[in-house]
């Protein structure tokens, strides 16, 4: 007895091959449209990074003059009332 082999038709088989490259095509729009999106989200961390950098310099700067000795004696002055010695406050009055 001879077997009978199958064979596909010529339709089935470019109905198959389409099938096949739809799913394909379809995993890689998927997957290009992911990529696509990670991309963005990247972008918009490195910026916010750029930002949170230029506020960290700031505050180094600002802690750097804060504890410098010309801070401190115009902190003392304005805040205090303190004088040098030999030095003259002048107080202005207040006109009601």
């Amino acid at each position: 007895m001879k077997k009978k082999r199958y064979t596909l038709r010529l339709r089935t088989k470019i109905f198959l091959a389409l099938l096949f490259l739809g799913y394909f095509g379809i995993t890689m729009l998927k997957q290009e449209i992911k990529l696509n999106e990670q991309k963005a989200e990247i972008q918009h961390l490195k910026e916010q990074i750029a930002e949170t950098e230029e506020v960290n310099a700031e505050l180094e700067r600002l802690i750097e003059y804060t504890e410098s000795e010309e801070f401190i004696e115009k902190v003392a002055r304005e805040r205090l009332g303190w004088v040098k010695k030999g030095e003259i406050i002048f107080i202005e009055k207040k006109k009601d």
